[in-house]
């Protein structure tokens, strides 16, 4: 994934803005956004309304886009079209698509999915014209370009303890320097976890620590044999063995499904025997 200079845009590899025949007007706005209420209305017997939890709505991203192949080159413009067209086509299988975006010097990106894509041809004659597209991330949050990653987690291992001769009162201090990671949310919104247990792993586990010292625990009552691994994703709360869509392990999950809060996390790792197994946790920066 290459990365994208300041101002410019890109969708299923279709980069748009500065430096491309795609000029993006000023006034696309990726960041507005709407609440929701599942719940709602006039109060029986008092003065106005009550409401139940608010949520945040699916985030809109209406775009114009400016298709310029030069002068009086009707077919360039045509095939320029033809191409945009192409990245904004519906998605018919699989995921909904990253469409990314580098401003004020940070790459950001929502997942979305392109909803139209409808040209003015009254330029066409110039090899120019004006595209109105939009984009529709049901899943509102924004997320950093570059997903983080932790290394492998192995064993925990600690350090410290008692010391002889000693004294009394004594203090009994150790201190774990292995199966631990630090894991950076630089967003402002929480971010979903993705955990990958590898085995051999009898019963691993993972407890995440926020900057505020709060802890959560997921625990797995699965034992995974030498090449076997769980894929858990935190956010969608689904557990697959092996990474198959149809071999679900989500009634062996039990405990948190930890999310990691803005600012540092604190990862640790074990599992049911002292030195198996490893965990490797993925996210991105997620803001509002």
């Amino acid at each position: 994934m290459a990365a994208l200079a300041e101002g410019q845009w890109e969708l299923r590899g279709l980069v748009m803005g500065p430096g491309t025949r795609y000029r993006i007007a000023d006034d696309t706005n990726p960041w507005q956004s709407q609440v929701r209420a599942d719940q709602g209305g006039a109060r029986a017997w008092a003065h106005g309304s009550w409401s139940g939890a608010e949520w945040a709505a699916e985030r809109v991203v209406p775009m114009r886009i400016l298709v310029d192949a030069g002068r009086d080159d009707v077919g360039a413009a045509l095939d320029l079209r033809h191409a945009l067209a192409a990245a904004f086509a519906p998605v018919t299988t699989g995921p909904d698509v990253p469409l990314r975006w580098r401003q004020g010097g940070r790459e950001y990106q929502l997942f979305v999915r392109p909803r139209m894509a409808e040209p003015d041809l009254s330029l066409l004659g110039a090899g120019r014209m004006w595209v109105r597209c939009a984009a529709v991330a049901v899943d509102p949050r924004i997320y950093s370009a570059t997903e983080r990653v932790t290394a492998p987690l192995g064993a925990p291992v600690y350090t410290g303890g008692l010391r002889v001769p000693f004294r009394v009162p004594f203090r009994l201090v150790t201190q774990q320097t292995a199966g631990i990671a630090t894991a950076v949310n630089a967003g402002l919104a929480p971010a979903g976890l993705r955990l990958r247990f590898a085995g051999p792993s009898p019963q691993p586990r993972v407890t995440v620590q926020w900057p505020d010292g709060t802890r959560r625990q997921l625990r797995v009552a699965l034992t995974l044999a030498a090449g076997e691994w769980l894929d858990v994703d935190t956010e969608a709360r689904t557990a697959l063995l092996n990474g198959d869509p149809t071999n679900s392990r989500r009634a062996d999950v039990t405990g948190d499904w930890p999310l990691l809060a803005p600012g540092s996390n604190t990862l640790r790792y074990a599992a049911a025997e002292w030195a198996s197994g490893t965990v490797t946790g993925r996210w991105w920066d997620t803001w509002w």
